[in-house]
């Protein structure tokens, strides 16, 4: 079986958007694969717990039910303190397994620059589409 990365995934779930664009439904079905919002995406995202527990619990209850509902996306929170969310991406980062999106702030994403994928190519490409 073929490993994909995530960023192959991009790229391919953008093909098939641009299929569905140009080809319809006739290039989705030549193309052999689902659209990429058809399959159902689970995403695992680590970010930092607030300190206003309203605030976390309006995450979980609304906003990411309201993004499986829009996107299909569902997406698995992990919150975690402030004191210890950079030793949990340290161990994600060294164990080569990790989650999908991390909150990374102050200089974080310098400092795990070489274990984290640019995807900004991608991100303008869809900000332009």
């Amino acid at each position: 079986m073929t490993r994909i990365n995530r960023r192959r995934l991009l790229q391919l779930s953008g093909g098939g958007a641009v299929a569905a664009g140009t080809g319809g439904l006739a290039a989705i079905l030549d193309s052999g694969r689902a659209p990429a919002f058809a399959q159902g995406t689970t995403l695992h995202w680590v970010a930092q717990s607030s300190y206003v527990p309203s605030s976390d619990q309006l995450l979980r209850t609304k906003i990411l039910d309201q993004c499986q509902k829009d996107l299909g996306i569902k997406f698995n929170l992990e919150g975690v303190d402030g004191l210890t969310i950079q030793a949990r991406i340290t161990a994600a980062v060294q164990s080569g397994t990790g989650p999908d999106i991390i909150q990374a702030i102050n200089n974080w994403a310098q400092l795990y620059a070489a274990s984290v994928v640019d995807v900004s190519d991608v991100a303008e490409e869809i900000g332009k589409a």
